[in-house]
């Protein structure tokens, strides 16, 4: 199944930087879990009954609203902050 997985692209979408033991490796597993899921597909397994599953609702908490933290409290336990925002890294590049 390795023919068509390239690794090189799927650690750029991750964002991850393998050495190549790591990409060897992980070209190794990804193959055989991608074999796995083929095996799975051709499978002949009976129909599944309705996966809507019924809920005793006894069981769940009510929804109800609580105090509001307010936006001291969230900056504050926030991994970042600046000016009363929340910082987080930027996820999107330039590159095309």
């Amino acid at each position: 199944m390795s023919q068509g997985l390239d690794i090189d692209h799927l650690a750029k979408l991750a964002r991850l930087n393998l050495t190549a033991d790591e990409k060897k490796l992980y070209t190794q597993q990804l193959s055989q879990v991608l074999t796995y899921f083929e095996a799975l597909a051709k499978a002949d397994l009976p129909p599944t009954a309705d996966v809507a599953m019924v809920v005793d609702e006894s069981a769940l908490r009510s929804d109800e609203p609580g105090k509001p933290l307010g936006a001291e409290a969230v900056t504050k336990i926030a991994p970042a902050s600046h000016d009363g925002q929340i910082s987080v890294p930027r996820v999107v590049d330039d590159e095309s």
